[in-house]
This record gives C-alpha cells, structure tokens and sequence, in this order.
C-alpha cells in the first residue's frame, strides 16, 4: 500500500502546473505562512526556555510515526494530517515527548525525566474563528515522566513545576513588554482523583472543579488564564495527567505530565502592540 500511496502522490505532483502551486498557496491554511513575524516568536521561546531551566530542552522531528496521537489518547485520526512512510504531522508535541520519555525509561526505570520543547504543529480540525487560531500554530510544551510514588507524589511535585514554570515565563515575558494581566490557575479532577486534586488547588491557590474530558487519561487537569488587553480571558496554558506510558512501557506505575502553553497565541493577542 505504501508504495502504490509514493507512486499516486508521484503521479498528481508530476501533472501540477507551476499555477496551481501559488493558487492553492493562496488558499489553503494548511500552507500559508504564519502570522507572525519569526522574530517575535524566537523570543518568546527564549524566554520560555530561561524560565524552564529544570527541563532538557530537545528539537524534535516535524513528522512522528502514524498514530502518536490517536493511539494512545482519544483523538481522531482524521484530526491529524496524516503522511506517508508510516507518519504524521506532529499535531501535539506531548504527544511526541511521551514516545520520547518511553524510550529513555527503557534504558533507565528510575529515571525522573523533564523535557521542554517549542514546535509548530498543524491540526486538521476546524479552527476557532477568532484572532489568533490557525491550521498551523506554535505550542512551548513540557514533558516529565518517572515512576508514581507514594500519596501521588510524582504526580503533584511535577504538576506544580509544570504550572510555576509556565508563570515563571509568563512573568518573564511582562517584563520584555508583554500584557499579561491577571493569571488565574484552575485544577480539574475526576472523581477518583479528587483528593489530589484539592491537594494541587491548594499548592496552586487555585479553584477544584470536575474533570469531564477523557483526553486527560490520568484523572487531573490544569488550565492557566490571562487576562487579555481587550478584557478578555484567555486559556493560554494547558496540561495534566496521562496514562500513555503505561501503554508504552507496559509499566503501570510510570506516570507523564503533558502541558503545553500557546505561544503564538501570546505573540497574537498578548504582545506590546496586540493584532487584532
């Protein structure tokens, strides 16, 4: 199938006019370039970067092997741009840092790991239709993983630094002229998980509530807002519990914490002179 797919692709390519490349580069989102300038976001995960001083930051591959995000985790297949040679477009980088974390916990059980990466990915859902959302967008993301220890404490050591690193840059980013405005944590917990949820809120000061969306596989959730120049609040960092690893190490007791932070979003609608 795979080489009857190579000679198909070979065959469409090979009849395209020089014409229809700039028109379907005109429409199609997929393709577009972003919308904001190179500059402004190599900075920004500078900062970031700095502010995730306890993480390894690695670059990781634009293409993962096909299924990274459907196989593990809820989502669709037809969610993803799927590629040829058995990958896909990476459309979630944690995704991609818990393939990562499983293959370095082979070679080392006990290891604690802590990765921070910044890619850009493309999702193939329909976008919001507000400033700032786009087919193709950049994420700043962090990825730990290691072996649960007692009283969940692997879990909440890692998610407050997962959440006090994102505030860090945050903060760091006010200083390079950026409009923050009011941050507000929230931690959602599943039932089963509700007593290290109170634990978490009471860490992060922030509000318990109940998570209903099955994507977070381990029972907890946190969503960091900002306050927007325009008044508006913002979700703008995301992240929580995964059962992934025990799937790919076959090791129930390893645990992963995704989080991811929208950068683009920051340089869109956070940035000294806002677009609107």
């Amino acid at each position: 199938l795979q080489s009857v797919l190579l000679e198909v692709m070979h065959s469409r390519s090979a009849v395209r006019s020089a014409k229809d490349l700039v028109i379907q580069y005109g429409r199609d989102p997929f393709c577009r370039a972003a919308s904001v300038n190179l500059r402004t976001m190599l900075a920004i995960d500078t900062e970031l970067l700095k502010a995730a001083e306890r993480f390894e930051a690695i670059e990781l591959s634009p293409v993962a092997p096909l299924g990274t995000s459907s196989v593990v985790g809820p989502t669709h297949q037809n969610r993803v741009l799927s590629a040829l040679r058995a990958t896909e477009v990476v459309s979630d980088p944690t995704n991609v840092l818990a393939l990562e974390c499983a293959m370095r916990l082979r070679a080392n059980p006990a290891a604690d790991l802590h990765l921070a990466s910044s890619q850009r990915v493309v999702r193939a859902q329909p976008v919001p239709r507000q400033p700032g959302y786009a087919q193709h967008f950049r994420l700043f993301v962090l990825g730990s993983a290691g072996v649960e220890r007692q009283d969940n404490a692997f879990t909440i050591e890692t998610i407050v630094l997962h959440v006090r690193t994102l505030l860090a840059g945050l903060a760091r980013l006010e200083q390079q002229g950026y409009v923050v405005g009011r941050r507000r944590v929230e931690v959602l917990a599943s039932p089963e998980k509700t007593r290290v949820g109170s634990d978490l809120a009471g860490l992060l000061e922030a509000d318990c509530r109940l998570l209903q969306h099955p994507y977070y596989s381990g029972g907890l959730r946190y969503r960091i807002w900002v306050t927007a120049p325009s008044g508006e609040e913002l979700p703008i960092g995301d992240g929580g519990s995964f059962d992934w690893l025990g799937q790919l190490t076959s090791n129930r007791r390893a645990v992963f914490i995704g989080s991811g932070l929208g950068s683009q979003l920051i340089a869109l609608r956070l940035g000294p002179t806002p677009s609107s």
